[in-house]
């Protein structure tokens, strides 16, 4: 425990040093270095309690001394496709406060570049220096800057798996299977025609949404396709698309392959004077900001985006020292966080 008269003091924060965090969090030199550094392997609770040291003795590492002695620039680079930054991409803005704030954690800065030249940004950027590692998200199948990073030897991590065949540095979830859960919570409150409404991309984890909602009801004795299956194209065609959609299938419940969709879903549902929780089950996935702010509050899968960020940021920091690791990819749970929009069916009246 770190003494209030430590922390109140910001002369004995200035003075801290490397020895007062080991002392603090009850492990040795080494292990501190290593939380920070990304070296070696450190089990979750000695680097919890080494991070919970750094910040109440408010130790500062000195940088330019550090990257003197590695040749270390302490900087990520996150290279993202230019929509990830637009406001509507929820998820995705999320994950990357949650990046920043990891790396921080870690003693290490993100540099954020968006770029419709992935290939010039990342020759850039290794040629000068700027970072010693990158984060990559969304990714595609034989993504290309997967395969120049690969190419350079440069270490990198990622939001989202790498095709068969190249280095599996990644974290994501289980789309197909926190899908299928999400139907089997729908049908277990009592609703017996649902639908899914997801988006026509080439994105896998769009195609693993759909998958786990044919397998949500096949595990339930439920054949095909249940109440129907939509795809929209895009935003802004969307909600004509929707209302014509359950107009005519008549479902009462709608599982949504991302939170956007599910708004959507309850705009629509009021010009058609659908009750949400009652007439028709809303079912999101994202657990975005956005599954907060509707009413009804909306049962939405979560997607851990903070656990996600603190793997990733785990695996590019380890191969700076250590070179590629050869581990496997790593499947973070989903959990379904239940809201009213997908509460129990009210059994019509005998």
């Amino acid at each position: 425990m770190v003494s209030p008269t430590r922390r109140g003091s910001s002369q004995a924060q200035r003075n801290v040093t490397i020895e007062d965090v080991a002392r603090a969090a009850g492990v040795g030199r080494q292990t501190v270095s290593n939380v920070l550094n990304g070296g070696g392997r450190v089990g979750a609770a000695a680097r919890a309690r080494v991070l919970d040291a750094v910040a109440e003795l408010g130790y500062q590492p000195h940088h330019g001394a550090r990257s003197l002695r590695s040749r270390r620039t302490m900087q990520i680079g996150y290279l993202i496709p230019p929509d990830q930054l637009q406001p509507r991409n929820l998820i995705m803005m999320q994950f990357l406060q949650s990046l920043v704030a990891e790396a921080s954690r870690r003693q290490h800065r993100v540099v954020v570049v968006t770029s419709d030249n992935p290939r010039d940004e990342i020759n850039r950027m290794i040629s000068s220096r700027t970072v010693d590692a990158f984060v990559l998200s969304e990714l595609q199948a034989g993504d290309r800057r997967v395969a120049l990073l690969c190419d350079t030897g440069m270490p990198f991590a990622c939001f989202g798996r790498t095709s068969p065949g190249w280095p599996q540095h990644w974290a994501d979830i289980d789309n197909a299977e926190a899908e299928a859960q999400a139907v089997r919570h729908v049908l277990g409150q009592g609703y017996a025609r649902p639908c899914y409404i997801g988006y026509a991309s080439g994105d896998y984890w769009d195609a693993e949404r759909e998958a786990g909602f044919r397998a949500g009801l096949a595990s339930c004795g439920i054949p095909g396709d249940g109440a129907g299956l939509l795809r929209v194209d895009d935003d802004a065609s969307a909600r004509a698309t929707i209302r014509s959609f359950l107009s005519s299938a008549e479902p009462d419940a709608v599982l949504a392959g991302s939170d956007k969709i599910a708004g959507l879903v309850y705009g629509v549902a009021t010009e058609l004077k659908l009750v949400i929780g009652r007439d028709l089950a809303v079912v999101g996935f994202d657990g975005s900001v956005v599954a907060e702010l509707l009413y009804p509050t909306l049962t939405s899968v979560v997607i851990p985006v903070g656990d996600i960020a603190q793997r990733v940021v785990d695996r590019a920091l380890w191969q700076i020292d250590n070179g590629p690791d050869g581990e496997p990819g790593e499947i973070v749970p989903a959990t379904l966080r239940l809201g009213q929009s997908a509460a129990r069916h009210p059994r019509p009246e005998a």
